[in-house]
């Protein structure tokens, strides 16, 4: 980077600590990642020679704001986060479609991994899937959305986006949400850069807000017919991987 583009960068930093970035509604997915400018600043990591680890293939659900409080230091704006609704928390709601998730497709041969809020440092798999539920003051908003990583180390991140959004908007039968928010694209499990409990580069790394946790429409299917929301998941992970 040339030194006035290192400056700029470093102003913009500086500039988004300070102010933030306003998303339009609530996205509840966690910390953003804050990388931009900062990963400009950064070589470019020797991917091209990567190769799969042996093994199953592994599968990670990640069951948002489960055990936040146990987030380590370097995120610990994660401990007091996520949303309400109709009674129930969040995690509890993400942890039950994981749940659900999961044994979907353990019974079609995936080894598949729960994760709590913090990520095992350098963790990979085939396929993560970062499971939250939405929040918004008004209760008519409602609708999924599904987002990739704004650096997507895989080039695969996109499909499996694509995928899900076909496959979990006719299980649900819940509305697609058009806004993809900065916090999703920024999640901080997909920022290996900055953080030591975050993915690997290399595993396919996706955000799913599964619905609006505030709406009652939503909550008839996150809540009250989780497995519905699970077979949605299930189904383009099962589809993304055949496609391998």
């Amino acid at each position: 980077m040339k030194p006035a583009a290192f400056i700029l960068g470093l102003t913009l930093v500086a500039a988004l600590t300070a102010f933030g970035m306003p998303d339009g509604d609530r996205s509840m997915a966690g910390a953003v990642d804050g990388d931009v400018g900062l990963s400009a600043l950064e070589a470019p990591e020797p991917f091209a020679a990567w190769r799969r680890p042996d093994g199953p293939i592994r599968v990670a659900l990640q069951a948002g704001h489960w055990k936040a409080a146990e987030a380590p230091d370097e995120q610990a704006r994660l401990r007091t986060n996520g949303t309400r609704g109709g009674g129930k928390a969040e995690w509890e709601v993400n942890l039950g479609i994981a749940r659900r998730t999961a044994q979907i497709l353990e019974d079609a041969g995936y080894t598949v991994d729960i994760l709590p809020t913090t990520i095992p440092p350098g963790y990979w798999a085939d396929v993560f899937i970062a499971i939250h539920a939405d929040g918004n003051p008004n209760i008519s908003v409602s609708g999924y959305r599904a987002a990739a990583p704004r650096r997507d180390r895989t080039g695969r991140a996109r499909e499996l986006v694509e995928l899900l959004t076909q496959t979990y908007g006719a299980a649900t039968g819940l509305p697609l949400y058009p806004t993809i928010t900065r916090r999703m694209r920024g999640y901080y499990a997909f920022n290996s850069r900055r953080y030591h409990h975050a993915l690997h580069p290399m595993t396919v790394g996706v955000i799913l807000e599964t619905g609006f946790l505030t709406s009652p429409r939503d909550r008839r299917i996150i809540v009250d017919a989780q497995d519905r929301a699970a077979r949605g998941i299930a189904e383009a992970v099962i589809r993304f991987l055949e496609a391998v």
